[in-house]
């Protein structure tokens, strides 16, 4: 069983200088696994860091570190980025997860050990909601994240909770993990507006509301979702005219 630990990352390779090591450890202490990193049209050396991680680490047998790049948009979109991560890896599991998260050595033979007894997906505590492992199929068959969550916001509650009404196995895991703690003002300058974390949450709340609502099993229905170009704007919803972008 390959499980994939997904990673979507712009311009915050400073972030991930800081996590790989401990994500290599992880790795090595339970394999086969691929550490997936989907460099989102970073303008930073995301691509030179992963090749010299590459050439210079040892994995064990069966684990290994991939890079796709994608350079069809200028700035950051949160579900489409989410999506692409898990469209560039292979592995049966993803285990969608962010460049600013530090895990430890033991972590993911506890995922391992969890998926072996028949889960579909994983879930942690509301600190990390965001980190998910989910069964490749799974996460297709539900459409993966809505890419109407294109800033920060509640883009991964839908998805846990779009799990949920599906009905498959799952399980929650314990917090082996650990943030990097990197202000907000960095984490959020990648997107195509200037709000703040608050008011980006609050955009996706009429979102996430009217999911939860119509009990939605399939997000992007009737959409080309995850696509590897895109020259055309997402049209995100609640967007306040004149902003910056």
């Amino acid at each position: 069983m390959r499980i994939s630990i997904c990673i979507p990352c712009m311009n915050r390779t400073h972030d991930l200088r800081q996590a790989m090591p401990s994500l290599v450890a992880a790795a090595n202490a339970s394999p086969p696994v691929e550490i997936a990193v989907l460099d989102y049209n970073s303008q930073d050396d995301l691509g030179a860091f992963v090749l010299e991680t590459q050439q210079g680490t040892e994995f064990v047998s069966g684990s290994e570190l991939s890079y796709k790049k994608y350079a069809g948009r200028n700035y950051y979109h949160m579900a489409h980025a989410r999506n692409l991560s898990v469209l560039a890896s292979y592995g049966e599991y993803a285990l969608i997860s962010s460049a600013d998260v530090l895990m430890q050595r033991d972590y993911l033979k506890v995922v391992r050990a969890e998926l072996e007894k028949g889960y579909v997906w994983l879930h942690h505590s509301d600190r990390f909601v965001g980190v998910i492992c989910v069964e490749r199929q799974e996460f297709m068959e539900a459409g993966g994240f809505d890419e109407r969550f294109e800033f920060y916001g509640k883009e991964d509650k839908d998805l846990l909770a779009r799990l949920v009404r599906r009905g498959a196995s799952h399980a929650q895991i314990p917090d082996l993990l650990s943030l990097i703690p990197t202000p907000w003002h960095e984490k959020l300058r990648n997107y195509r507006t200037s709000l703040s974390r608050c008011q980006m949450s609050k955009l996706s709340k009429a979102t996430y509301q009217q999911n939860m609502r119509e009990g939605i099993l399939v997000a992007n229905a009737g959409t080309e979702w995850a696509r590897w170009e895109s020259t055309t704007p997402p049209q995100a919803v609640g967007l306040v005219p004149g902003i910056a972008r």
